[in-house]
């Protein structure tokens, strides 16, 4: 409990004399503290046992256990070891008496009469400091507590968490990085982290960029030979007292995650890859019967054969889809400076030319930004989205596409908008998933990959991507991509 600068203390005051603690009583009572009176080094002791006192005021000559003999049994009890306790006699004024005093741990020796104010102002001293180390101790107290808690807290999360000082050097991990790298705090402490990274140098480069809102990924070193794979970030904690900042580190374990993706991955590639050849086998032998033997089967059999033929086209479709989409995870992004403006008028002409060559589409290209990536991935993307204005547009008498661009923070955002179809936005979360369709196949063709695949590519990028839209209103495609500076900066 809090100790307020009003609150009362005890002071205690042991004399066999009466009028001896009514005197003390008149000099102390403006301090407006406990005044506790005791004849006794007996009555002493059994109030010590259950009370705290700021100062003790005692006789030297009492009869039975006199000041000297009381004072060593406070002294023996771990409780009042460190009691402030001031001697008062009349009697023992010799040198062997006041050393006896000083040597048993009394903090002052007064010989009667003594100064009124000299004395109050003693025990007014030795009140503060009673109240500044209860103070102390109530708010040492409140530390631990707050250690202990955030402590337990780190040590249910599973995520790996730890504390460096301005030098990046570990005062503090979790259960989680523990378990992950078999290291004990005790071993690490004081370390630089860089010991237990596997790229020091990207390490080093990532935390004093400053860049507290992204994460890194990199390899992680355990106790024993392997190497763990982890996501990170980081947030700088500035003292209010003066000290240096400290870096708080949150990662969590990715290598089995990425482990199953890849695989994942191949297994789609290979999946996809081997049922390319049965694909053209059932396409190329319905084209044959369709061009040698139609004038052999009926109407019936030829609509047939045509139906056969459409899914065969599409399933290659999805097939080849499939393999973009697998591949994109496995291909090294190679960056350098794109002409968006240049790349995305390139893509509509190149669209428009495969898929509706004789529409008569407005097609407007704001100033756009160069951006910082990999050009033949971005070009996709903008393939991808331009492809879908120009099919959700087919129904428009005056069909309008266009590209342009928002400012953002350390980041540059594109745009496609076109006043086509649209679409519910209460279905916005199924936009970018594989196979995910907001439109009958029998209104619009597709393969339902084209979306997810500009949110790969976008997220290899570290950027974002997101659209707007209502129904028979038109859709905007946002992707955002990190700023040339920033992108460099990391």
């Amino acid at each position: 409990m809090r100790m307020s600068p009003f609150e009362k203390v005890n002071i205690l005051l042991v004399d066999d004399r009466r009028e001896n603690l009514i005197a003390l009583e008149a000099i102390l009572q403006t301090l407006d503290q406990n005044l506790v009176q005791v004849s006794s080094g007996a009555e002493a002791l059994k109030y010590l046992l259950k009370h705290d006192a700021a100062v003790i005021l005692l006789d030297v000559e009492m009869p039975d256990m006199d000041g000297f003999q009381t004072a060593t049994l406070i002294r023996e009890r771990e409780k009042s070891r460190h009691t402030p306790i001031i001697f008062l006699t009349a009697i023992s004024k010799t040198d062997v008496h006041v050393s006896q005093g000083y040597s048993i741990g009394g903090v002052d020796y007064i010989f009667k009469p003594f100064d009124a104010e000299v004395l109050k102002s003693k025990v007014s001293a030795f009140v503060d400091m009673f109240k500044q180390r209860h103070e102390v101790q109530l708010q040492s107290a409140l530390l631990k507590t707050e250690r202990d808690f955030v402590s337990a807290v780190l040590d249910t999360v599973n995520s790996l968490v730890l504390v460096l000082d301005s030098e990046a050097r570990i005062l503090r991990v979790n259960r989680a990085w523990e378990l992950t790298t078999g290291y004990t705090l005790n071993e690490v402490h004081k370390h630089y982290l860089w010991e237990y990274v596997d790229d020091r140098q990207a390490t080093e480069a990532f935390l004093r960029s400053g860049k507290s809102n992204s994460d890194c990924e990199g390899f992680w070193l355990t106790k024993g030979t392997s190497r763990r794979l982890v996501s990170w970030c980081f947030q700088l904690l500035d003292s209010d007292v003066g000290t240096d900042r400290h870096l708080v580190i949150t990662g969590q374990d990715i290598t089995e995650l990425r482990q199953h993706t890849e695989e994942l991955e191949n297994f789609t590639y290979s999946v996809s890859h081997d049922m390319r050849a049965p694909i053209r086998a059932i396409d190329g032998f319905t084209r044959i019967l369709i061009e040698e033997y139609a004038s052999k089967l009926d109407d019936e059999g030829r609509r047939l054969l045509e139906i056969v033929r459409s899914n065969t086209e599409k399933m290659g479709e999805l097939i080849d889809g499939l393999l973009a989409l697998s591949r994109l995870g496995r291909e090294k992004i190679i960056f350098s400076v794109i002409d968006m403006a240049d790349l995305a008028k390139n893509s509509f002409q190149e669209q428009q030319a495969a898929d509706s060559p004789n529409r008569k589409i407005s097609f407007n290209v704001d100033a756009l930004p160069r951006a910082y990536g990999d050009k033949r991935l971005i070009t996709q993307v903008f393939q991808n989205l331009l492809a879908n204005a120009i099919k959700f547009t087919r129904n428009e008498a005056s069909a309008s596409i266009e590209v342009g661009h928002l400012s953002g923070a350390g980041e540059d955002i594109y745009f496609v908008r076109d006043n086509g179809v649209g679409f519910d936005m209460e279905h916005a979360q199924k936009l970018f998933g594989t196979f995910q369709r907001l439109h009958a196949a029998n209104e619009f063709e597709g393969t339902g990959i084209g979306l997810a695949t500009v949110q790969r590519i976008i997220n290899r990028h570290e950027g974002r991507v997101w659209a707007e839209a209502k129904p028979n209103e038109g859709a905007t495609f946002y992707f955002a991509l990190p700023s040339r500076e920033q992108k460099k900066a990391s």
